[in-house]
């Protein structure tokens, strides 16, 4: 019975996979655009241009070891990215509608308990937001089970799983990711934008060593031609992190514009504020994009004009 039981949950598993790959090729969005764009994005650190027959030379290894800085491990490319990626864009840009759940989510999952969500009185595009996330979360088996009950009550009802995929997603990979989709979405939008080649490289969740040995992980690294930018992100507590990011920037010789740490529960003022202190664009999940794209295109704006 128990073997029925696992296999009949594998089946549902392999269908589901294979449906969210489908939708992730068939996205609407810009950053879902950008997941599919051949040859520009999918091979992180031998990342080309579109229609280029060689990859470009490494930019980001030898900017950090120029610094003092090795990287010691990067994380192998898994099968389920594409998955991870498209629940990752639906619940950044809802994130407003789906932050409360996410945090239900977060505290039971260590024990696998049962958590309920009350819609009632919530707009109609939130529940919408809700039964959707946790769809799709059942398909994968990142929730065990899933219930929605309708009017009166408006109550979702489900069980959490200690699955480690599962762990790490709502631990804070959604949140690299989504962010990293952003970063693929601001460069394929400066790409068309330009008659050029324009390359592009990226790191993410690498281990490195310090110049004093210290071992730290880095979010994501980014190359967009000759100008590297950091991106940290940061979902829970950030006062903790913030002054020793700020000082990690210097290491790396990066100015104000090309560090970013990326909160999900500020508010625009708080960003603001913080980004004067610590001399980091400072921004919310909104507005990480938008930010990145204006400096990128004034950057590959100065690029070309020194090269004219």
């Amino acid at each position: 019975m128990e073997n029925e039981k696992i296999e009949a949950l594998l089946e549902r598993i392999a269908v589901a996979l294979e449906r969210l790959i489908e939708q992730a090729h068939q996205g609407g969005t810009v950053a879902e655009a950008a997941q599919s764009r051949p040859n520009a994005d999918e091979s992180g650190p031998d990342a080309r241009r579109p229609g280029s027959s060689h990859p470009p030379p490494s930019i980001l290894e030898p900017f950090l070891n120029s610094r003092g800085i090795q990287i010691k491990a990067r994380p192998a490319d898994d099968a389920a990215d594409q998955v991870i990626d498209s629940l990752s864009l639906y619940l950044g840009e809802r994130y407003d509608a789906l932050s409360g759940l996410l945090g239900k989510i977060k505290r039971a999952m260590q024990t696998g308990m049962p958590i309920t969500e009350s819609l009632k009185g919530r707009p109609q595009q939130d529940v919408s937001s809700a039964c959707q996330f946790c769809t799709r979360l059942h398909e994968v088996a990142f929730l065990e089970q899933y219930q929605y009950f309708r009017s009166p009550t408006y109550i979702i009802k489900a069980k959490t799983t200690t699955l480690p995929k599962a762990q790490r997603f709502f631990g804070g990979q959604w949140l690299e990711r989504f962010i990293l989709q952003k970063v693929k979405a601001v460069y394929a939008q400066v790409a068309s934008e330009i008659t050029g080649e324009l390359g592009f490289e990226y790191l993410i969740n690498p281990q490195i060593s310090l110049p004093n040995g210290d071992d730290f992980e880095l979010d994501i690294l980014v190359a967009m031609g000759r100008y590297v930018y950091w991106i940290e992100a940061k979902s829970g507590d950030y006062q903790q992190h913030i002054a020793k990011y700020s000082k990690f920037a210097r290491l790396l010789g990066l100015d104000f514009d090309h560090s970013f740490m990326v909160l999900t529960d500020v508010p625009d003022d708080r960003c603001d504020a913080l980004s004067s202190l610590f001399s980091m664009t400072v921004c919310t999940l909104r507005t990480v994009e938008d930010k990145l794209l204006a400096i990128a295109r004034d950057d590959t704006a100065q690029q070309i004009a020194a090269a004219d």
